[in-house]
C-alpha cells in the first residue's frame, strides 16, 4: 500500500470513530429511514464496521439507494426455565482472579452467571455472561455460506450443523450429557453437503467446561477417510476455509475465556437489525442488495436501536504474542446477553474486520425464544476485500424437541469417536 493511500485510510478511519451528535432523547425516532445521504447523521449509533459499509470507500459497500428503516425495539424473553436458574444460583458463582491477568469460575451452575454486572469487574462479568448465553440444549440447522473475494467471484457451500450442551442445563426435560462427555461444557459439529468436492468434510470443536483449558478441534478430511486432532492452539487458523477464524465461531466468545482480559467501556445506544421470529422473506437473495453484501432490505425486517454493554476483550499479556487480533470490541445485548456487533482489530490495532449478526430469534418448544440464531451473519475483512456471509435454517432449523432423535447421539455428534462413522 502507498503512503498516500495508507494515510487517507487512516485519516478515514479517524472519522468514522468521532462522536457524532446524538438525537436529543438519545435515540433514532421510530419511522426513520437512514440512507446513504444522511447516515452520518445516526453514525454514532453504529459499529466501525457498519459505519465503513455505509462510507463505501471499499468493495463492500451498498447501492446509493439503499434505505434502512427504524422500527419499535422487541422483546423476545427467554425461556422462563433460564430466567428461573439465574435467580436460584446467582449468588453461587464467584469470579476468580488467576496469575495470568484472567479470570476463571467457581461455583457457576446454570443460567446466566452475574444477574449483577456492576462493580470494578464489570468487564469479566459481561465476558461470562456472553460466554453462558442461552443457546437452547441441542439445535440442528442447515447453512448456505457465501465467500466472496475482492473481484466479487462467489464461492457456496452448503452444509448442516449439531450442537450440543452437556452440562449446565437449565431447559427442562433434558437431563445433560455430562456422564457421557465427562469434562466437557458443549460441542458444534458442522458437515459439508455442497460442494460435491469438498461433501463430507467436517469439523468439530470440544469445549471444556474449565474456562482455562484450550478447546479440543477435529476435521474429518473424506480423501483421507479418517479424522484428524489439529492444533488446539491454532485459534486463529481460518475456519472451514472462510474469513472466520477458530475463535470467531462460538457466538463470537474467544476461547478459552480465561486467556483474556476485558475493559467495560459502558452503555451505548447502538443500531442492531432483527426480522420477525420465522420470517422466510430472510431466505431469498433478491431482498437483499447483493452483491455485494447480505445487506438486509426493508421487506426483510427493521433496524432497532437497543441499550448496548460494550466490553473490548484482548489476550492477556502472556498468551498475546503472534494472536491474530489486538482487540475484539464488543456490543451485546444484556437483554439476552447476546453479541450483536464486533469490530475486530489486527496485531497492529488497526480496524480490521466486522462480525454482525443480523438474525432472528426463535421459539423454544418449552416458551420463550433462542435469540439471534436464524437469518444472515457477517464477517467482513475490509483489509484484504474478503467476506463470508451465513445464511443460516432456510429450509432446516430445530431447536430442543424439535430436533430429531437421530441427532441425540452425543457419540455420533458430539466426540471425535463420531467423525469416523461419516461416509459408513
Amino acid at each position: 500500500m502507498g503512503l498516500h493511500k495508507g494515510l487517507m485510510i487512516g485519516l478515514l478511519g479517524l472519522c468514522l470513530i468521532a462522536p457524532s451528535a446524538r438525537a436529543a432523547d438519545d435515540t433514532i425516532p421510530v419511522g426513520t429511514k437512514i440512507t446513504l445521504q444522511n447516515w452520518q447523521k445516526y453514525k454514532d449509533y453504529m459499529p466501525q464496521g457498519l459505519q465503513t459499509v455505509l462510507a463505501g470507500t471499499t468493495v463492500w459497500k451498498v447501492p446509493a439507494d439503499a434505505v434502512m428503516e427504524v422500527g419499535p425495539p422487541v422483546d423476545y424473553p427467554l425461556p422462563k426455565s433460564w430466567y428461573d436458574a439465574s435467580e436460584k444460583y446467582k449468588n453461587q458463582t464467584k469470579l476468580v482472579k488467576l496469575d495470568t491477568g484472567g479470570y476463571t469460575l467457581q461455583g457457576y451452575q446454570a443460567g446466566i452467571p452475574f444477574t449483577d454486572y456492576s462493580g470494578p469487574d464489570a468487564a469479566y462479568k459481561i465476558l461470562y455472561d456472553l460466554y453462558y448465553h442461552y443457546g437452547g440444549v441441542i439445535a440442528h440447522y442447515e447453512s448456505t455460506s457465501y465467500e466472496i473475494d475482492r473481484y466479487l467471484n462467489t464461492a457456496n457451500n452448503l452444509s448442516f450443523q449439531v450442537f450440543l450442551q452437556f452440562t449446565h442445563i437449565s431447559d427442562p426435560g433434558f437431563p445433560g450429557y455430562a456422564r457421557e462427555m465427562p469434562g466437557y461444557f458443549s460441542s458444534y459439529y458442522n458437515e459439508l453437503e455442497e460442494p460435491e468436492q469438498s461433501k463430507y468434510t467436517t469439523p468439530l470443536e470440544l469445549i471444556f467446561d474449565d474456562p482455562q483449558k484450550l478447546p479440543e478441534f477435529y476435521v474429518f478430511l473424506p480423501s483421507l477417510r479418517r479424522a484428524l486432532r489439529l492444533s488446539s492452539s491454532a485459534r486463529c487458523a481460518p475456519y472451514a476455509g472462510g474469513d472466520y477464524v477458530g475463535d470467531d465461531i462460538y457466538a463470537g466468545v474467544p476461547l478459552p475465556v480465561g486467556w483474556f482480559q476485558a475493559k467495560y467501556l459502558g452503555k451505548k445506544k447502538m443500531l442492531m437489525f432483527r426480522p420477525n421470529p420465522s420470517n422466510t422473506e430472510q431466505f431469498d437473495i433478491k431482498n437483499y442488495y447483493y452483491p455485494p453484501l447480505l445487506f438486509p432490505k426493508p421487506t426483510i425486517g427493521k433496524w432497532q436501536v437497543f441499550d448496548a454493554v460494550m466490553i473490548d476483550i484482548s489476550r492477556v499479556p502472556g498468551e498475546s504474542a503472534g494472536y491474530c487480533y489486538a482487540n475484539r470490541r464488543v456490543y451485546a445485548d444484556p437483554r439476552t446477553w447476546n453479541i450483536m456487533w464486533i469490530d475486530l482489530f489486527d496485531q497492529q490495532n488497526k480496524f480490521w474486520k466486522v462480525m454482525g449478526w443480523l438474525e432472528s430469534p426463535e421459539p423454544v418448544p418449552e416458551g420463550g425464544y433462542v435469540p439471534n440464531i436464524r437469518g444472515v451473519n457477517w464477517m467482513v475483512d475490509f483489509q484484504n476485500s474478503h467476506a463470508s456471509f451465513a445464511l443460516v435454517g432456510k429450509d432446516t432449523f430445530q431447536v430442543n424437541q424439535q430436533v430429531p432423535k437421530q441427532f441425540y447421539d452425543v457419540t455420533r455428534y458430539g466426540s471425535p469417536a463420531g467423525l469416523q462413522k461419516i461416509m459408513k
